[in-house]
């Protein structure tokens, strides 16, 4: 019965670091992105515009079996003697038309360098062009998907 006990307390921390690291929270998005149902913040990480999000799902009953996965992060690279950074987005969306978009932005949302939104079906890929690190600038990696349908 001990070793039942302290099985389930570990089951159940393993279950709360999990739930902290991997699922997405919900967050209000940069209004020139507002219809954009979820991504990624190199900051905060994972997050989900709750009402996008409910109403993608809501929208095509077939869809609801086929939920997004979403992957974002920042790269680096190093030329002409200065350091570059990029944002690079994924999107796995089966059997919807949908959009990723890759921006560099700075630390009020101002965007730095902009990959547009790339569309497509099922899968989605977008990397925005390199910005030239400058240490006054609080520069972050954001990473977006959506559809208009």
């Amino acid at each position: 019965m001990r070793k039942l006990k302290k099985g389930i307390a570990v089951l159940s921390l393993v279950v709360g670091v999990l739930a902290i690291n991997v699922y997405p929270t919900f967050a209000a998005v940069d209004p020139t992105v507002s219809d954009a149902v979820g991504g990624w913040d190199e900051d905060t990480g994972y997050f989900i515009n709750a009402e996008a999000y409910s109403k993608a799902m809501n929208e095509d009953f077939l869809l609801r079996a086929s939920s997004p996965v979403h992957k974002g992060k920042r790269e680096r690279s190093d030329y002409d003697g200065f350091t570059h950074y990029r944002a690079h987005g994924w999107t796995t969306w089966q059997g919807k038309y949908h959009y990723t978009r890759a921006r560099m932005e700075d630390s009020d949302g101002d965007v730095l360098k902009d990959s547009g939104r790339v569309w497509g079906q099922d899968n989605t890929e977008a990397i925005s062009p390199y910005y030239k690190y400058n240490p006054d600038v609080a520069d972050k990696a954001r990473t977006y998907y959506g559809s208009e349908e």
